[in-house]
């Protein structure tokens, strides 16, 4: 390993411990409640070494979302035209369904809930890293089909958020309401099967 690479790599491991510190403080903490100083502290890092890679702390927090999130994929992969209807509201209610199941996201969900009063920009964080991507793919793959004449869509955006929130409003905020409650896949499956047929019932033109 070369010094430019070694000096990458020590860089990576810091903002790694730097992001891990920072998640566990505000889920424990809330995000008004954690100072940087502390979260330097725990990823045993200097505060100036934190500020080299967040310039702030809504910085250092849009950098967990992004983490925990991880759709920088969806934003950059868009769904093959060639795709079926049906293939392809599967392929996106698969994936959506699977960020909505990780670990982090109900407490971060929290977090934000609780202090978007205060701090709104954590809301509009939160959707730009995490729905807004989803929004998109499908808003992209949805005008295709319509010009493919495969679909009747007058509205996509609404048809967009249609789709997903049928799949957001039964895998996520369940859970996210009642503690410990459990969601098989046998069930996620079964709810994404569902949101495409309800969905191509409305909008395909020969389903």
């Amino acid at each position: 390993m070369g010094l430019e690479q070694y000096r990458a790599e020590v860089s990576r491991q810091k903002q790694e411990a730097i992001l891990n510190a920072a998640l566990t403080a505000f889920l424990e903490f809330g995000y008004d409640r954690t100072t940087i100083d502390y979260v330097a502290q725990k990823a045993e890092v200097s505060t100036a070494t934190l500020y080299k890679h967040f310039s702030s702390k809504a910085d250092l927090f849009g950098g967990i979302t992004a983490q925990v999130w991880r759709t920088d994929h969806i934003s950059s992969t868009p769904v093959s035209s060639s795709l079926s209807p049906q293939a392809a509201l599967i392929q996106i209610g698969q994936e959506y369904a699977q960020l909505l199941m990780s670990p982090n996201i109900q407490p971060l969900f929290r977090v934000i809930i609780a202090e978007a009063s205060r701090f709104p920009e954590l809301g509009t964080e939160l959707y730009h890293r995490g729905k807004e991507p989803f929004l998109k793919r499908l808003h992209a793959y949805l005008e295709t089909q319509v010009v493919l004449d495969k679909l009747v869509i007058a509205d996509i955006p609404l048809a967009s958020r249609q789709f997903l929130g049928m799949i957001n409003d039964i895998i996520f905020w369940p859970r996210f309401l009642i503690m410990n409650l459990e969601i098989g896949e046998s069930e996620i499956e079964n709810v994404i099967i569902n949101a495409v047929e309800t969905f191509l019932a409305r909008y395909a033109k020969s389903w």
